[in-house]
């Protein structure tokens, strides 16, 4: 019996170190920063990335469904990821969502001068600019 709770005693001190060495890694990947800009005369932000501007279309809900790979944070705001839409060019759409507990959900962004709306993401349009 004192054997069993040694060899337990033992096992669940490597794992509690594997644990602990393993918060020591720094897998931390660093994004570039995506610019914000406050367009005053519609009311909305944007997001300005390689050249093309973008503004909010809808509120995605669900959890990750449209994220694509995260390409940038938001300026000033280390907490926020924006992704590209799977399935879609990043050159007309991006998601962007805060990383932390209990989130708003992902705001998808429409880049200005696209015209053509797909069909599955017709059901996210909330915002008109």
């Amino acid at each position: 019996m004192k054997s069993k709770s040694l060899l337990l005693f033992v096992c669940m001190g490597l794992v509690l170190l594997l644990c602990l060495a393993g918060c020591g890694l720094d897998n931390h990947t660093e994004y570039p920063e995506i610019a914000v800009s406050t367009n005053n005369e519609l009311g909305c932000v944007e997001l300005i990335h390689d050249g093309t501007t973008y503004r909010p279309y809808g509120v995605v809900g669900g959890f990750f469904s449209l994220r694509g790979e995260q390409i940038g944070i938001r300026k000033d705001e280390p907490n926020s990821k924006i992704c590209e839409v799977k399935g879609y060019q990043s050159s007309e759409w991006l998601i962007d969502y805060l990383d932390v507990f209990m989130g708003g959900g992902d705001m998808l962004f429409k880049a200005v001068g696209v015209t053509e709306i797909p069909v599955k993401l017709e059901q996210y349009k909330e915002y008109d600019f």
